[in-house]
């Protein structure tokens, strides 16, 4: 497989790499972070027979095994080395690749649907990154991006975690990071550049429950961006602070429930 070529792949995939078993079993796990969102554009999108899919920033493969599922013809990249060899073996069927959104090594036209799960918004240039989901689909392009930041249960936790970054990597974080779509307009502004028109936009809630602390703890320190804290602070302070933030959120079954809502958009690449 190649390796990724620059960019914000450079950067990212070593952070998403560390503890991508975590990853793999935890936010990709049996229940997923992302399930309720992966069905809506797998509805959306007719994502079924005979549909050739591309997942941008697929991670451990989840929603690429759904799709697969479906029968669709399914393929993936993603700046972690060790989450393409998880995906791979999930979907052996699927075309998983190590690289960077930025430069797609797949022709124009190649797929029917091409996808991107809480990915874009990571990309140094994210305008560059859209026209290159757009060249490579015959149409249609799907952005999900987390939005009602300041309500989200991931933004309560990470929160508390702010300090322990360097003052640098934060800022960075705000080019390039979760948020970095999520602002009023930013996501209009970006499609519109990169040449793709918006026909569906649906907010879809979505509930991400860990089976108890210990599992949430696991969960959000296999994060990459929390592997910029852990270098800085060190894991056992890191680890500490989580833990204290996700018992506010813990049922009475000991589960830990965060809120969440995205941001599915599909839109047609303008040709």
């Amino acid at each position: 497989m190649p390796k990724a070529a620059g960019g914000s792949a450079t950067r990212w995939g070593p952070l998403f790499g560390a503890r991508a078993a975590a990853w793999a079993e935890t936010w990709e796990g049996p229940a997923g972070w992302g399930k309720p969102v992966y069905e809506h554009v797998l509805y959306q999108a007719e994502i079924g027979s005979g549909s050739r899919v591309l997942d941008c920033g697929c991670g451990a493969g989840l929603f690429a095994r759904m799709a697969a599922e479906q029968g669709a013809s399914v393929a993936g990249i993603d700046a972690a080395e060790e989450l393409i060899e998880i995906a791979a073996e999930r979907v052996p069927e699927g075309d998983f690749r190590v690289g960077d959104i930025e430069a797609l090594p797949w022709e124009n036209g190649s797929f029917d649907v091409v996808t991107g799960f809480s990915a874009f918004q990571f990309a140094d240039d994210k305008v560059r990154a859209l026209r290159e989901a757009g060249r490579v689909s015959r149409g249609l392009v799907t952005v999900v991006i987390p939005t009602r930041v300041p309500e989200s249960g991931i933004t309560s936790v990470f929160k508390p975690v702010f300090p322990l970054f360097r003052k640098d990597a934060l800022a960075s974080m705000k080019q390039s990071g979760m948020f970095a779509l999520s602002d009023p307009g930013k996501l209009e502004e970006v499609l519109a550049t990169a040449a793709l028109t918006p026909y569906e936009d649906d907010e879809i809630e979505c509930l991400i429950v860990f089976d108890d602390v210990t599992a949430a703890e696991r969960a959000f320190m296999a994060a990459g961006p929390t592997q910029l804290a852990i270098s800085n602070s060190g894991a056992a302070k890191v680890a500490e602070v989580v833990r204290s933030a996700l018992e506010l959120f813990a049922d009475n079954r000991g589960r830990v429930v965060l809120p969440a809502w995205y941001r599915a958009v599909l839109a047609r690449a303008d040709r």
